[in-house]
């Protein structure tokens, strides 16, 4: 029988809603919505603290890493600045994703290659202070074995492409992320994916060969708009099932 596959919400567009009016506002209140995500059955919350801090902000990294009932997954980009937050504030996981400030969400996988150098340094440090690590990127061989020589406890592959394509190349990238997910597992790294999912591709992507978790952010709070929080999460957990 196949192991459960834990959802992690992502609450970065709760914040985006308080952002709207400048941080003048009190609400929605992030430490209420990890705990409606905790009571749908969530195992962790993930957050984003982007460069130009658009929707979470350090204050929010802070108080949900003291606060959360639910374990944090702090999603940073491969920089000084960054690494230094973490290590002060020791989320359960931190996920290094590519960024630009000119996107308006996350366009693909990190370049591992690129920044292998840094990248290895830095997951040393993370789990040296009990921080597990895990690398956004492609289902890509190169940059799934690439995180496995800069020593990442998991990968967690972009499902964005694969969700908004249709047809053959939709086969082929999903032929890819079941390629790249066993070649990972037999690499020693955990199977994680986000980007994109809803309530149909989380149907489809626990096939995933050892899937252990998802991260699903957008959706759940646009469902949230109409069924509620906790409700959504239930539904997105009846799903993966």
């Amino acid at each position: 029988m196949k192991s459960k596959i834990h959802l992690g919400v992502n609450i970065d567009h709760a914040a985006t809603l308080r952002q709207v009016r400048g941080n003048t506002t009190s609400y929605p209140d992030l430490l209420t919505m990890t705990e409606l995500a905790r009571e749908g059955g969530a195992s962790q919350i993930t957050i984003h603290l982007r460069e130009d801090r658009r929707h979470i902000q350090d204050a929010d990294v802070v108080r949900l890493c003291k606060k959360s009932k639910l374990p944090i997954n702090l999603e940073l980009a491969v920089s000084p600045e960054m690494l230094k937050i973490a290590l002060s504030n020791k989320p359960a996981w931190v996920c290094f994703v590519p960024e630009k400030r000119e996107e308006l969400t996350t366009e693909g996988g990190l370049d591992v290659v690129r920044v292998f150098e840094k990248i290895k340094s830095m997951t040393k440090q993370l789990q040296a202070a009990g921080i597990k690590v895990s690398f956004f990127i492609e289902p890509n061989q190169i940059q799934v074995e690439a995180s496995a020589r800069a020593g990442a406890n998991a990968i967690e592959f972009h499902t964005g492409h694969w969700v908004t394509e249709k047809g053959d190349t939709k086969k082929k990238i999903w032929k890819s992320l079941q390629a790249e997910a066993e070649r990972a597992h037999e690499l020693g790294m955990r199977v994680h994916a986000g980007h994109g999912l809803d309530y149909e591709h989380a149907n489809k992507i626990r096939k995933l060969p050892f899937l252990k978790e998802v991260n699903i952010g957008h959706s759940l709070i646009c469902y949230s708009l109409e069924y509620g929080l906790k409700k959504s999460v239930k539904k997105m957990l009846a799903e993966l099932k």
